[in-house]
């Protein structure tokens, strides 16, 4: 049997094209392409002088960037994707024609002596072969069996091998027929565009879409400018952000350097002494034996010399940490700190909810430790269908961030926690064993975010899901609150504060496991009870006695009053401004939403200080929420057929802690449904699950 032959690019990494002929190039409309369009900003640059000419070129591609910023959680799953296919061996192949085609020659070139990488990692393929670099050959983006012929010739492996289509237009055949190529074979695809719908999206085959959409260009079709500029973006943080993944760098040092030559040798000794700092004794001449014994790997000598290890435990070291310096180090620091802080008995809570996140350490004899931070509710970019653009999901009542944004918030809480812990103090929490850990997070309801958070979290705490670590969202956590009464089957948790939710559980063994939910639909579409809701009213029934007032002189009843005062408005006329827009801060802290959002809810605190004083517009108000309230918790105990004398009821949310409204709720539950067999307020949920923990019981889980 012949050997595969296998596809050995030159130094510029460029292969021919096997296509000899172009297809005949279908009909195609390009007027709704935003790069084929025309730019009224710029039809008038034949008739402006060179200095303003170049204003207007400058002010197009200060665009560039905006366009760009969108694709970010795109481009980072690609990264982490293929980060993790190249380690394993694969290779990133980049196909394109023209502009697009060169780009990724260009790219791909600079990676082997930026960061000392195999040259045949990154392979460009253009649309005509070598000579389309100098030479535009357009007709030969036309073919979409060319890429095909072109990635077989190079052995394209499906199993570790990915490719990168790069197409401005989003429909370059040429492209298009090796996205589909690669799809067919179970390879890994990414479409790299500038328009927004495109063919690339529209024909399913790329596993990634990233539309930078840069629009008209200053020379109407010229897409070498901004859409090329923004593929350069792109490509320099796919290829930079893979050779980060893969440890080429430590911090911002090219830590792969092999000490090749004079210059280099010397660039690694400073680098070495930079790194070791105290531990890096070595006259010159023996960092060079070091080198030598290390093949002139800076990395491998850094890890020989930082830990004091053989060069074959440092190699060892390298591998199991996939080749990352920092993460050599940083489990070396934390193996040094789990000898000196060592306790069997430790648990942890994670309350990761939207608006703030909350971490409680328990000792085995019950001390506690706490520590906050921001909000924590997640977002993700998933694709809705394949010719559809990524979307994000997010809860309207919260703040949303990234993974990534999250799993720092969580580890800022839990690190402040451990310098408040006696047992722990002074050590970094990844250093720390925990019998158990609970996390509560925001957004793990959502489908698309579970299996993420799970892997970032048992990343994170260096414990495997359901063997230590319990994941639930954060709402789970509220359930522990009646847990030790065996007298109870069931529970009910109800959720008010920004907005509402309520959730039922049945007990199962020592846990409790979801069963059913109602509410929490968000603002735009009720939430009814929840501070918005009441804060929603209250400023319609103000807004009327405004108009009321204006039209026909009517005196403003007391609430209008206050809610006048709460916002300090001048004038009854000016309240809708206040609340619709929004101080500059805020906004930029938490974005026009978010911001609207919490002012309408704030207004709450003050319809339930005037209905304390028998205010009856505000006391209307308030036996409205109460009463949607109070029918969620009905339509949980009627359609799951719980006995509410054998069912806790569990409040929390910040609308629960007052007093008065969590009073006329109760009244108004119990004269619907008879006396529940327990209820309970809920301040600190992360305090009460730690509690669950310490206590052997197996955390609540959620109804498959």
């Amino acid at each position: 049997m012949q050997p595969q032959e296998t596809c050995v690019p030159p130094v510029n990494i460029i292969m021919e094209s096997s296509s000899s002929q172009p297809q005949p190039p279908p009909v195609v409309q390009l007027a709704g392409l935003q790069t084929e369009t025309r730019n009224p900003r710029t039809t008038g640059i034949d008739r402006v002088s060179t200095q303003e000419l170049c204003r207007i070129l400058q002010r197009e591609d200060s665009r560039i960037p905006a366009a760009v910023e969108p694709c970010v959680p795109v481009i980072a799953e690609v990264i982490d994707v293929l980060s993790e296919r190249v380690h394993r061996g694969g290779r990133v192949f980049y196909i394109g024609a023209g502009t697009s085609g060169r780009l990724g020659v260009l790219d791909a070139s600079e990676i082997p002596p930026t960061y000392s990488a195999p040259s045949d990692k990154f392979v460009a393929l253009i649309a005509g072969g070598d000579d389309a670099l100098r030479h535009a050959k357009e007709g030969a983006e036309d073919s979409r069996s060319g890429a095909e012929e072109d990635l077989q010739a190079c052995a394209f492996d499906p199993a570790v091998d990915s490719l990168i289509g790069i197409a401005s237009s989003g429909r370059t055949p040429y492209v298009l027929g090796g996205l589909a190529y690669v799809k067919s074979i179970g390879g890994a695809t990414v479409g790299l565009v500038c328009v927004r719908p495109s063919a690339v999206g529209d024909e399913g085959n790329a596993d990634h879409v990233i539309a930078a959409v840069t629009g008209p260009e200053v020379v109407t079709g010229s897409t070498r400018m901004k859409a090329g500029t923004a593929t350069k973006l792109v490509l320099n943080m796919i290829s930079t952000g893979i050779m980060v993944r893969l440890g080429k760098t430590y911090g911002n040092l090219m830590i792969d350097l092999k000490a090749t030559n004079i210059k280099l040798r010397q660039r690694a000794r400073n680098m070495l002494r930079l790194i070791g700092g105290a531990a890096c004794k070595q006259t010159d001449e023996e960092l060079d034996q070091v080198l030598q014994a290390c093949r002139g790997s800076v990395k491998l000598a850094a890890v020989t010399i930082v830990l004091d290890v053989s060069v074959a435990d440092a190699e060892a070291r390298l591998e199991r940490n996939k080749g990352v310096l920092a993460r050599v180090l940083e489990e070396a620091h934390q193996q040094a700190a789990k000898e000196a802080h060592h306790d069997d008995g430790l648990v942890l809570c994670v309350d990761a909810a939207g608006t703030s996140c909350k971490a409680v350490i328990m000792t085995k004899d019950g001390a506690t430790a706490c520590g906050t931070a921001g909000p924590c509710n997640v977002y993700v970019f998933v694709p809705m269908a394949a010719n559809a653009p990524a979307c994000v999901l997010t809860c309207p009542h919260s703040s949303t961030i990234g993974l990534d944004a999250a799993m720092a918030c969580i580890s800022k809480a839990i690190q402040e926690a451990a310098d408040n812990c006696e047992a722990t103090k002074g050590c970094q929490f990844q250093a720390v064993e925990f019998s158990s850990a609970w996390v509560g997070i925001a957004g793990y309801d959502r489908p698309a975010l579970a299996s993420l958070i799970d892997t970032a979290l048992a990343e994170l705490l260096k414990l495997p899901l359901g063997q230590g670590l319990q994941v639930t969202t954060d709402i789970d956590l509220l359930a522990t609150a009646v847990a030790a009464n065996q007298d109870l089957d069931s529970v009910v948790v109800l959720v008010a504060g920004t907005g509402s939710v309520a959730m039922s559980y049945t007990r199962d063994g020592g846990a409790f496991r979801r069963t059913d939910r109602a509410g929490g639909w968000g603002y735009l579409l009720g939430d009814d009870g929840g501070g918005y809701g009441i804060g929603r009213e209250a400023l319609r029934r103000s807004l009327l006695a405004a108009d009321l007032h204006r039209a026909r002189g009517s005196p403003l009843p007391p609430l209008p009053e206050a809610v006048f005062q709460h916002f300090a408005c001048r004038q009854p006329g000016d309240l809708l401004s206040m609340v619709l827009v929004p101080d500059a801060a805020l906004h930029q802290a938490e974005g026009a939403t978010q911001a609207t959002t919490k002012r309408i809810a704030s207004v709450a605190r003050t319809v339930l200080a005037l209905a304390a004083a028998s205010d009856d517009d505000a006391r209307r108000i308030v036996d409205g929420g109460t009463a949607s309230l109070a029918q969620l918790v009905a339509l949980l105990v009627e359609s799951q057929g719980l006995a509410p004398a054998r069912c806790g009821l569990v409040l929390a949310g910040g609308l629960m802690q007052d007093g008065r409204y969590r009073l006329r709720l109760v009244d108004a539950v119990e004269k619907q449904l008879g006396v529940f067999g327990q209820v309970e307020v809920v301040g600190q949920p992360a305090l009460d699950g730690a509690r669950f923990l310490l206590g052997a019981m197996l955390p609540t889980t959620v109804m498959p």
